[in-house]
Order: C-alpha cells, then structure tokens, then sequence
C-alpha cells in the first residue's frame, strides 16, 4: 500500500452572505493587483535602463523577462476580474469554482486508478462543508 495525494475541487454554493464576502474579498485583491502593476511599470523602465547601459543582450534579456513578468500579472488580473464578475452575477444556489486543495488517498496493487483520481468536491456553503461528492465507483474508506 502506499498514500499519495490527488486534487479536490472546492466550490461554494452562492448564497447573498457568500456574495458579499466574495465581492470584497475580489475588490481588495484587484485593487491589490493594480497597485503592484502600477509599482511594477515603474520599476521595470528602471531596469529596462539600467541595462540598456550594460549591453544590448542585458537588455534584450531584461525585456523579455519584463514581457513574461507583464504576461503573468495581466492573466492573475484578468482571473480576479473573471471571479468577480462571476461572484456579481451567478444566481443564489448556483456553484461557483474557488480552490484546489490536495487529499491523501491510499492506493495498492489492483485498485483501479481511474476510480482513485476521479473527481471528489468539496461543497462550501455560506463557509461550511454543506456536502461531499464523489464519482460513482469511489471507495468508501477514504
């Protein structure tokens, strides 16, 4: 036998109470992002002069991993506005995507692995475990 761990979606069942925890919780985190994508702007013309006095390698280099580092903070942006907008509009009761957390299962020689990493959510209601779903087939002892 041997324990490994696998993935579990949580989702939160929407209700008002989990809307309005949401939506600040997603307004603090977007203006979070835009302050450090304001600060990041500035620092990256700092760096993109300090090495254009080096070489033009060191400054080809520095762009390219400003561009990576713009790509990264424009897509968590683009993500908090998508959770948001999601905690905006869905209806009261319908289930909302919010983390991943990882689960210890144990597996041994014959088990089915399909069976082992199919899906089990964890349902969130108003910050409570309202309900645990497994996949048909899953085994009880986990």
């Amino acid at each position: 036998m041997l324990t490994i761990f696998r993935s579990v979606q949580v989702k939160l069942i929407m209700t008002e109470a989990s809307r309005a925890v949401l939506i600040d919780k997603y307004s603090r985190q977007l203006r979070k992002q835009r302050d450090e994508w304001e600060q990041w702007q500035f620092q990256s013309k700092k760096i993109l002069a300090e090495a254009k006095k080096k070489s033009a390698d060191t400054y080809a280099l520095a762009q390219q991993k400003i561009a990576q580092e713009e790509r990264r903070r424009k897509e968590k942006i683009a993500q908090i506005s998508f959770s948001l907008q999601q905690a905006e509009s869905l209806p009261e009761g319908s289930e909302m995507d919010y983390q991943t957390v990882e689960s210890p299962v144990t597996i041994q020689e014959g088990d089915i692995w399909d069976e082992i990493m199919a899906g089990t959510e964890i349902m969130i209601k108003d910050g409570r475990v309202h309900e645990i779903r497994r996949t048909p087939g899953h085994r009880a002892e986990e």
